[in-house]
């Protein structure tokens, strides 16, 4: 596995947990737009 630089200007790919909505922004939204649950940054892995 490999680090994966941020430019923290850049927009990212948040998904929701919850529903699967992605989204693309600069920080880490709060909550989703649509079923308000979790967001997850999509660049770092799950384990």
């Amino acid at each position: 596995m490999r680090d994966v630089e941020q430019d923290h200007g850049e927009k990212t790919p948040y998904e929701c947990f919850a529903c699967g909505k992605v989204i693309t922004a600069v920080s880490l939204p709060e909550s989703c737009q649509d079923c308000g649950g979790e967001m997850r940054n999509r660049l770092t892995p799950l384990e």
